[in-house]
């Protein structure tokens, strides 16, 4: 029994690997405008992260997993799934977002608009 269990932990770990890779992994940081700025960290094995401020101040800090469906080396669709989250206002959902990565900048559409990140230097 206890093989069993250990055995669907692996192929659990293994299938949420398979849905992201190294090609958006990274911290990234947007500047949004009007004082507010995202900062998230994507990791290669399907775990993100982000904080948003506005004038220096959190006002929401998520956390999940995220799957990617590339379309090109450089294109695709990110969904990202939120398991923890702190927001001062607004709902959180889970988001699809179509990605454009070119060199070290990260570009996110979603219903339209669309949000830039700069790749930052690993902390």
């Amino acid at each position: 029994m206890r093989s069993l269990i250990i055995a669907a932990a692996l192929a659990v770990a293994t299938t949420g690997a398979a849905f992201a890779d190294e090609s958006v992994a990274g911290n990234w940081h947007a500047d949004m405008g009007g004082g507010v700025a995202i900062n998230m960290m994507v990791g290669a094995n399907g775990d993100w992260s982000s904080e948003t401020s506005q004038h220096d101040k959190v006002v929401r800090q998520m956390k999940g997993t995220y799957t990617q469906k590339k379309a090109s080396d450089h294109t695709g669709v990110l969904v990202f799934t939120p398991t923890q989250a702190k927001a001062k206002t607004g709902r959180v959902t889970t988001e699809t977002d179509h990605y454009d990565l070119s060199g070290d900048q990260l570009k996110l559409t979603s219903g339209g608009d669309t949000m830039v990140f700069d790749k930052q230097a690993a902390h």
